[in-house]
């Protein structure tokens, strides 16, 4: 089976300043490595953090068997820094890099044998498996409750990330294996959406009856922008990535 991206779009906090959006996906060309990124907004630069964290999983996508997650993400964190022009910064912005930037990341692969996918998840992006109508499985969380919790996050400082190398790292943060079938969907969002998808699962208009329904990214928009305004979705920048599981 193969996955197919019938669907994406990102609505930023603040529709007047998109350039401001810390929300970042990639994919890569076969459709089986695809991440999904929240860049923190008290930090500094977190938008090209996240950009940076999904366009290298694309590239080189982190594995869970034999590979050391930490080397990746300090591959990364280095990518990061030399990028920057320190002393051509400001004294304020050299101050903010020094306290450093912070990004979620969920990442979804598909199995070589085409009928699994294994999820990773670092903070509070969610993954959600669709079937016939009803949710098979959610994660990393499972109740809108969840996502009040302060999240964990990749750092730009190095000693921030030593919870990668703990040893139950991945029991708690990843190798969500789901077997899939044609016709199943995975959803990848941002925490906004995610949380609105959690609590309104069970509605009389369900929140995945009304994310089904959306097919071009200014549908999205309104149905954003209404839960905004009837304030059941969080003001934040809210990111969705449809996928289709089809026979190969």
């Amino acid at each position: 089976m193969k996955l197919r991206l019938d669907y994406h779009a990102s609505i930023p906090k603040d529709l007047g300043a998109p350039d401001l959006n810390e929300d970042a996906w990639s994919v890569d060309e076969r459709t089986t490595h695809i991440a999904l990124s929240d860049g923190a907004s008290e930090s500094y630069d977190s938008k090209r953090w996240a950009q940076l964290l999904v366009q290298r999983y694309a590239d080189d996508p982190c594995t869970t068997e034999g590979w050391l997650l930490k080397d990746w993400v300090m591959d990364a964190v280095a990518a990061y820094e030399n990028g920057i022009d320190f002393d051509a910064l400001s004294w304020s912005k050299q101050l903010a890099f020094e306290r450093g930037s912070f990004a979620t990341l969920l990442t979804l692969e598909l199995a070589e044998n085409g009928n699994e996918v294994e999820v990773l998840s670092i903070g509070d992006c969610l993954a959600v498996h669709y079937r016939q109508g009803a949710v098979v499985f959610s994660y990393p969380f499972t109740s809108p409750e969840e996502f009040e919790e302060r999240p964990q996050l990749l750092s730009t400082l190095r000693l921030e990330n030593a919870f990668l190398a703990d040893s139950d790292f991945f029991k708690q943060h990843t190798s969500k294996t789901w077997h899939v079938e044609p016709g199943d969907i995975i959803y990848l969002a941002t925490d906004a959406v995610g949380q609105w998808l959690l609590r309104e699962a069970s509605a009389d208009v369900s929140s995945f009856d009304s994310i089904q329904a959306v097919t071009t990214e200014a549908e999205f928009a309104e149905l954003v922008l209404n839960l905004r305004a009837e304030r059941r979705i969080k003001l934040d920048d809210s990111t969705i990535l449809r996928l289709v599981v089809e026979n190969d």
